[in-house]
């Protein structure tokens, strides 16, 4: 039995896409074609991709926002799956009780992994729960941003430290419920990037405030992205991770800063193209395709700017985008 036959047992008949552009599923608008594509609407139709590609003995690749990544211009053997599990709801509210009537001081909200992150940000700033608010504006969903253990710098929260528990697949197909330790969450990392399961929902741990108080926080981070990061614009988000502490009081860079950002403009690469692939004159860290650029372009700039701060900082700048597909 063929391959295209066994996902579509799987999946029914006439939902795989063969040879399907990924670029449009990408911040970056790059990216070569996907063997098979499907576009998952709820969780169980995301189980059932994850197995019918064991079924098939193929590759399995997840998108949800498509941020963050870089495929390549190759693009990406297997079955490659679009993550559309949307959906929020409150699960449980706990605090004390007086006079029969309950007074709530924590939430629990459970959120499909698709949804895109702001969605829940805004839902929760709506609902007066405090703990994600400095996280609007952050692109993706809340399955890729779990993955990443995407943050906010100012001062420094990430998303994970707001999880409670997750649903997961587990490399043999099947669901576990599994708490935030589990994830061995540290910065722009999770064990996710390790075992590569996959998110099939998350419970978040909120605390109720006022909601008022609430979007003046998250408008204010929303404001400093505004300013300080290109809007608008095709670009994956942050290229590099930051650099260690100890490496940044080695160096004596302004104020001890880690930002990768300041290493890239330092080496003359701000502004610097290649193809139709520049890194932005706003903020170094961040590459931006000028319309027509190849993933081969963004590789290029990735390796140049670690040629050039290694060779003149003596560190080696780490990927913060995830590569995939392969690159020559």
């Amino acid at each position: 039995m063929d391959k295209l036959t066994i996902l579509e047992q799987h999946l029914g008949a006439g939902r795989i896409k063969i040879g399907e552009s990924l670029s449009r599923y990408t911040t970056l608008r790059v990216g070569g074609n996907g063997e098979y594509f499907f576009a998952a609407q709820n969780q169980d139709e995301l189980l059932k991709a994850y197995q019918a590609s064991l079924a098939a003995k193929i590759p399995f690749t997840v998108l949800g926002g498509g941020t963050n990544v870089l495929i390549s211009d190759a693009g990406l053997p297997g079955l490659v799956v679009r993550n559309e599990a949307r959906g929020i709801k409150i699960v449980k509210k706990l605090g004390s009780v007086k006079n029969g009537t309950i007074k709530a001081q924590q939430v629990l909200v459970e959120v499909e992994s698709g949804t895109l992150i702001n969605q829940l940000v805004r839902f929760a700033c709506d609902e007066g729960l405090g703990g994600l608010e400095r996280h609007l504006g952050l692109p993706g969903t809340v399955g890729g941003a779990l993955y990443m253990n995407s943050k906010w710098t100012k001062p420094t929260a990430y998303v994970g430290d707001a999880l409670y528990r997750a649903k997961i697949i587990d490399n043999n197909g099947q669901v576990k419920i599994v708490d935030q330790k589990y994830f061995n969450f540290a910065y722009d990392q999770s064990i996710l990037q390790k075992t590569h399961e996959v998110v099939l929902s998350a419970t978040f741990l909120l605390k109720t405030e006022e909601s008022k108080k609430l979007w003046e926080s998250a408008q204010k981070s929303m404001e400093y992205r505004k300013n300080t990061q290109p809007m608008g614009v095709a670009s994956a988000g942050c290229t590099f991770r930051n650099i260690l502490q100890s490496d940044a009081f080695r160096l004596a860079t302004p104020n001890h800063t880690t930002s990768a950002g300041f290493l890239v403009d330092q080496v003359g690469l701000k502004d610097f193209q290649i193809g139709n692939a520049k890194f932005s004159d706003k903020h170094a860290n961040f590459i931006l395709n000028l319309g027509t650029a190849k993933a081969a372009d963004v590789k290029g700039l990735v390796d140049e700017a670690k040629k050039r701060v290694s060779a003149q900082f003596q560190v080696e700048i780490q990927p913060e985008i995830v590569l995939l597909g392969k690159f020559g």
